[in-house]
């Protein structure tokens, strides 16, 4: 069984499958949500993969794999997913919950800070509109770049994961003129 699921509590909205929902009972199996102990999940469809989302989720991969490995979370890496109306959900990798990324308001289960948020929602108008994200929203540097960047990659790493996506298509590099 390898159908995608969704707790139904709204509060929790966990997404998994099958075989990470604990089971109980005797001769009767009840799957339970490994969140909130709920017991009952709807059936989320397929994603939509587009070339836009295989290059947002490239772009979560490199950043995950670098400095202080943002979006990961002890082997989980977060994704971001299309789904048939045309609307951006991002799969948070620590609390795996689907989140809503047209929504203003606080993305309820999103465990990172107000720059990542930026950053999916950057994803998010890179995937339904094509508008690229510019490579100085990568580990941006404060003003001074001698002091490190806002992440806290270090310089090192933040100079790494800049070279690893600036040759990616969802990355728009300045050209010096």
């Amino acid at each position: 069984m390898s159908t995608r699921l969704e707790c139904s509590r709204r509060e929790c909205r966990w997404t998994g499958d099958y075989s990470t929902v604990s089971t109980t009972g005797i001769g009767l199996i009840t799957y339970i949500c490994p969140k909130c102990s709920c017991d009952s999940f709807f059936d989320l469809p397929k994603p939509v993969i587009t070339e836009r989302v295989k290059h947002a989720n490239t772009l979560i991969k490199v950043i995950s794999e670098h400095g202080r490995k943002f979006f990961n979370t002890k082997d989980v890496t977060a994704t971001i997913e299309l789904d048939k109306n045309g609307k951006v959900w991002f799969v948070d990798d620590y609390s795996q919950r689907r989140i809503y990324t047209h929504y203003s308001g606080r993305w309820s289960g999103f465990s990172h800070g107000g720059t990542l948020r930026g950053l999916i929602e950057s994803m998010r108008k890179y995937i339904t509109k094509g508008h690229q994200i510019p490579l100085d929203w990568i580990a941006p540097t404060r003003r001074n770049p001698a002091n490190g960047d806002i992440w806290g990659y270090g310089i090192e790493a933040a100079s790494a994961v800049r070279t690893a996506v600036a040759k990616l298509p969802i990355i728009k590099v300045r050209s010096e003129a």
